[in-house]
């Protein structure tokens, strides 16, 4: 019984969990949230369109900014398990099951990391809910961040890291969870952050273990992943090289907020702020139960030796987290690093500072009880009650961030069979999907291009201008991949479309394209001309085989004995 109870009770408890904080998103199911909602709902929904009504792979996104970037877009998931969920329920239904689904992986994921930590189960679960059920998530699961969903697996990454010291196939484990998250949405952010966070943990977890293996483990569990999943990071690399983000050097948390960011019972998504800070209130929430906190001081007190680089990992994603307070500051540090522009707000940090005082007070927990189980014998169960009351607590403290905003029910739009671009408008995005029209007039998307067209003076926006010539368009058609022209000539000439002149596009009969102002342009011949221009991620045949070969690699290493062997006899 103890062993059923030890491996089907996380899975259900953390499930349990799950549902109850996804339950407000839930009942909300066919309306869009607030704030970010409405670009993520698109994101989601135009691959499941361009699969399901078009039948082609989702390589090229018309409906954002005039055409860009799709299946190579770190917060576009193809190639993820939550994907499926999206073909089966839509985009809006489909997402918020991908909400709670990344609440239970969060929450199973973090009791097991704090076991093999050694924690107590009743300190596991102290961490788990302190950590997962922070309104750090809440804030930014309500505010529509689907990418930051992806820190699910950041605990479980950490866990088949030191899970590797019993068994190396464990490094394989942990590859196939870095390669979830850069296949799914969170390819950006998340990963960068994952990777960063881990790592510092693994580094200074060696440090004081006096076991460098386990940076064996993290390094060959992020190559292995990237290699997994090569399909999307190599052309998603080569994609942003082109034109990375910009982060601000200058931005910065102020002190005096911490105390509201860590302790306050006031964590809606509509807080107010007063003047000076730069974010909405969901860029620095990051809940810490007073009692927890309390719990890692003893604990760090009582065994700073053993525990002092848990205390480490706070004050270095704390001081982070504050952002600018001289060019010397972690922040600006930082910043100059590739990649880490696109953190932007660095109060997205503060969730590691939760995560380590949530480790810290679990073995503070795991002290109390030891000191006064031979007083108090009853202490291992009545030690139940804390991540009890934490969870609860949490959970109370979330709930106006689940429920106190303002849904949106999309109005019923119909479908035009025949594609346009408009310019369109920041909250008319999904309507303007939904009708099968693109918006250049977008909202901000990391990684995207500005926005391509053809707009007159008048802002009457055209599919495509005649050049040169006397040519005269009969037939187009738009599809995601594929554009169709028929264009009738007497002397021939040269004509540019409403598309993106991206790597990756080709005329099929192989006549050469040329870049006019950003967009696609063309010679056509006299008399009836048909030109067909399709569009594939470059070189993605190509990374495919590496995924696959490096998967089936993987496989073999978790199924084959003889193989395995040799893995482990090798890492």
């Amino acid at each position: 019984m103890t062993e059923i109870k030890s491996k089907y009770f996380p899975p259900l408890i953390s499930f349990a969990a799950a549902f109850v904080f996804a339950i407000p998103i839930l009942l909300e199911w066919s309306y869009l949230g607030p704030r970010d909602w409405e670009l993520f709902v698109t994101m989601g929904a135009v691959p499941v369109r361009t699969v399901l009504h078009y039948g082609q792979f989702p390589f090229w996104n018309p409906y954002i900014g005039g055409g860009n970037i799709l299946f190579v877009h770190p917060e576009a998931a193809i190639f993820s398990p939550f994907f499926p969920i999206l073909l089966i329920f839509g985009a809006i239904g489909g997402l918020k099951i991908q909400v709670m689904l990344a609440w239970f992986l969060g929450f199973w994921g973090a009791y097991r990391f704090g076991r093999i930590l050694g924690l107590s189960r009743p300190s596991a679960w102290l961490v788990s809910f302190t950590y997962f059920g922070s309104s750090y998530f809440a804030l930014h699961f309500t505010a529509g961040h689907i990418p930051f969903t992806h820190f699910c697996f950041l605990p479980w990454l950490a866990y088949f890291i030191l899970k590797a010291e019993e068994n190396r196939k464990y490094i394989i484990a942990g590859a196939i969870t870095v390669a979830l998250i850069v296949l799914g949405n969170g390819a950006a952010i998340p990963f960068l952050y994952t990777s960063f966070y881990t790592g510092i943990f693994v580094l200074l977890y060696s440090f004081q273990k006096k076991r460098y293996r386990y940076l064996k483990f993290y390094i060959l569990s992020i190559i292995f992943g990237l290699l997994i999943s090569s399909v999307k990071f190599i052309p998603m690399y080569l994609e942003l090289s082109k034109f990375p983000w910009e982060g601000r050097t200058d931005d910065f948390t102020a002190i005096g907020l911490l105390p509201s960011i860590f302790f306050s019972f006031k964590q809606g998504l509509f807080r107010e702020l007063s003047a000076g800070h730069n974010w909405p209130w969901h860029e620095y929430g990051a809940y810490l139960s007073p009692l927890v906190f309390a719990l890692g001081i003893y604990a760090l007190i009582k065994a700073f030796r053993k525990l002092w680089f848990w205390g480490a990992i706070a004050v270095f994603f704390l001081i982070f987290g504050l952002g600018h307070y001289g060019d010397f500051s972690l922040w600006n540090l930082f910043m100059k690093l590739p990649g880490f522009a696109s953190i932007r707000a660095p109060g997205r940090a503060f969730q590691f500072v939760v995560l380590s005082f949530g480790v810290l007070g679990g073995f503070g927990l795991d002290y109390l009880i030891a000191q006064y189980r031979e007083k108090l014998p009853s202490i291992t169960k009545l030690a139940w009650i804390i991540p009890a009351l934490i969870l609860v607590i949490n959970f109370g403290i979330n709930l106006p961030s689940l429920t106190e905003v303002d849904y949106k029910l999309p109005a019923k739009v119909p479908f035009e069979e025949n594609f346009r671009q408009e310019l369109g408008g920041v909250e008319e995005l999904y309507s303007q999907f939904q009708h099968n029209r693109g918006s250049l007039v977008a909202p901000w998307l990391s990684a995207y291009k500005a926005s391509r067209g053809i707009v007159t003076p008048d802002n009457r926006v055209m599919m495509d201008y005649i050049l040169s010539g006397d040519g005269f368009v009969t037939d187009r058609k738009f599809t995601p991949n594929k554009v169709e022209y028929d264009i009738q000539s007497k002397t021939g000439g040269a004509m540019v479309f409403s598309v993106g002149y991206d790597k990756g596009w080709k005329a099929a009969d192989g006549r050469a394209l040329r870049n006019e102002q950003d967009l696609i342009a063309l010679e056509y011949k006299p008399g009836k001309d048909s030109i067909v221009l399709e569009y594939q991620t470059p070189g993605f045949y190509i990374y495919l085989v590496i995924s696959l070969l490096a998967l089936a690699g993987a496989l073999l290493v978790l199924l084959h004995p003889k193989t395995g062997e040799r893995f482990k006899a090798v890492f």
